[in-house]
């Protein structure tokens, strides 16, 4: 039965929803949220310019009438002088100027007079402002007289219970001050046209003192207007007065959506036949795509907890899965056949390397050996000789059991101490030993020759006729990183490690020397690096005042070890 060719279905439907979505996201995206933020910000831009021109004109009249004012320079004088009458005439006349004022232009709210020498207030004010707010107002103009402080600017103030934009000027102990209701202020354009936007009055400071608008920035005053830019759209600023008077524009985001409304309908059809196709879409991939590719993953979750014989059966009604599968298949043989192939190879590899490392530490115990009998015979110690050969002959047994194997710390320091003995012919009294073992490790497993080769390396390197060295073996257990490993610890007191000896032997890799020197040590490192996958396990230091360490950690289990072949007394296998 031909297959379907689900590869194919499922591209014609992933090319007509990437139609569909392309065109709702160019059309809204890029036609109706850009153009609705345009308009957005040029009306904003437009309204702000005239309602900030209608302030600054208000402010301006503010300005005048207060000029007006103090332009009566000669009966504000006589509001100080010490004749009654002259300062009952003078009041009068402001009086009647500020009320002139006052109905001639009323741009502000209140026109205050204060003198403080004779306690003299006059004032002009509107119907808006009660008897309690005018007395408030009076009081606060007078504290400016008394305290003979000019300000000059125009400044936010709440007096009675009321924020006024004030400005006030000082001479001697005479105030004039022109006030205006923020609130007042900011309704000098109808409310019907700052339905769209929020608008916010603030000092030079940025303090916010008023607002006027959509109404959603009720109960800021006295907050920053960085503490209100973060949640609208766009921020628009008109500095009024001077820059003692900011006017703040905010369009909050909801009012860019206001601008979709005449595309709503068509917005929601399209989305509408989007939905109808993706339900479609989903039971399509269901059928063909979902319901396959679980049976498949199930399929494949059996091989990874191990079971390699089970392969994928046939899934689906579509082409590309039924392909899927049987090539799935056929490479699951295949990797299992190089997988095996790997491991042997491996395997013989490691074999091989471990033949080598002891191939390379093998020589010098037999050249050491060699040179000893020479030197016995040269002697003429035919008894040393038969000895000396009885026990070489005991530690070639031990030396030539092949593979990649272990041993007790017992058995090893045994042979050690039968090495020892080997050497106290050639070299009578120039070494003397003590070792430290606890009887309950003695049969901790450590890989075979490890503390031989070591006290091998002390005859060549250290040992000398001229003097006594001192060699300790010890042996204990230690906790690292958690885990109980054999600590093995050779020490003696001879002229230690030379620098580039410790250098090599921290490298990951080493140049071996044309002579072989020190290639025992780094063969050691190798050895149990192959037998327990660390390569931390061996440590070489110098001590005070002279001397040298070498520290082995040794595990409980090694985690690769071959088998044990051993010579017989016949130097069969």
């Amino acid at each position: 039965m031909q297959k379907k060719s689900f590869i194919q279905t499922l591209t014609i439907l992933m090319r007509i929803q990437l139609a569909a979505l392309s065109l709702i996201v160019i059309l809204f995206a890029a036609v109706t949220i850009k153009t609705a933020e345009n308009e957005m910000d040029i009306t904003a831009e437009n309204f702000l310019n005239v309602y900030a021109g209608q302030l600054a004109n208000r402010i301006a009249k503010m300005d005048e009438n207060l000029s007006k004012i103090i332009q009566n320079d000669t009966d504000l004088k006589l509001l100080e002088s010490d004749k009654s009458g002259e300062r009952v005439y003078a009041s009068i006349r402001l009086a009647e100027s500020l009320n002139n004022i006052m109905y001639i232009d009323g741009s502000a709210d209140m026109l205050v007079i204060a003198e403080a020498s004779h306690d003299t207030c006059l004032d002009a004010r509107n119907g808006r402002i009660t008897y309690d707010q005018k007395n408030a107002i009076r009081e606060f103009v007078m504290e400016y007289a008394r305290g003979g402080t000019q300000t000059g600017r125009w400044e936010f103030e709440e007096i009675g219970g009321a924020v006024y934009l004030y400005k006030c000027l000082v001479k001697n102990q005479r105030a004039a001050a022109v006030l205006l209701a923020v609130p007042e202020l900011l309704a000098t354009v109808p409310d019907i046209r700052l339905s769209q936007n929020s608008f916010v009055l603030t000092d030079d400071e940025d303090i916010v003192w008023g607002d006027a608008g959509n109404g959603n920035l009720a109960g800021t005053e006295g907050v920053s207007v960085s503490e209100l830019s973060a949640a609208r759209a766009s921020e628009h600023q008109r500095v009024l007065a001077g820059g003692q008077v900011k006017l703040y524009s905010f369009e909050s985001r909801a009012g860019i959506f206001r601008q979709f409304r005449g595309s709503t309908v068509l917005l929601f059809a399209v989305i509408l036949l989007l939905l109808l196709f993706d339900v479609y879409f989903v039971h399509v991939v269901q059928e063909q795509m979902v319901v396959p590719m679980n049976e498949m993953t199930k399929s494949m979750r059996d091989m990874i907890r191990g079971d390699y014989e089970f392969r994928i059966g046939e899934t689906g009604d579509s082409q590309e899965f039924f392909m899927l599968a049987q090539t799935f298949n056929k490479l699951m043989d295949e990797i299992m056949n190089l997988k095996i192939r790997f491991y042997e190879k491996k395997l013989e590899l490691q074999d091989a390397e471990q033949k080598y490392i002891r191939l390379q530490i093998r020589p010098h115990f037999f050249l050491n050996a060699l040179t000893s009998i020479s030197s016995l015979s040269a002697k003429s110690k035919n008894k040393e000789i038969e000895i000396y050969i009885g026990a070489l002959s005991k530690n070639i047994r031990y030396m030539f059991s092949s593979g990649l194997h272990t041993v007790s710390v017992k058995e090893e320091i045994r042979h050690v101490e039968n090495y020892l003995e080997m050497q106290e012919l050639k070299y009578p009294g120039c070494l003397f030993s003590y070792i430290d073992m606890p009887g309950e490790l003695g049969e901790w497993k450590i890989p075979q020759m490890l503390i031989h080769t070591i006290v091998e390396n002390e005859y060549k390197y250290a040992v000398s006729t001229e003097r006594t060295l001192m060699l300790l073996i010890k042996v204990s257990t230690a906790d690292c990183g958690g885990e109980e490993m054999l600590v093995v610890e050779i020490e003696d007191d001879g002229r230690g490690y030379p620098q580039e000896v410790l250098e090599m032997m921290g490298r990951e890799t080493v140049r071996k020397e044309a002579d072989g020197t020190r290639v025992g040590l780094w063969s050691v490192k190798r050895l149990l690096e192959l037998m327990y996958d660390k390569s931390d396990l061996m440590q070489l230091s110098n001590i005070e005042p002279h001397g040298a360490k070498t520290r082995f950690f040794i595990p409980a289990e090694p985690v690769h070890e071959m088998g044990r072949e051993s010579w017989n007394e016949n130097g069969i296998r």
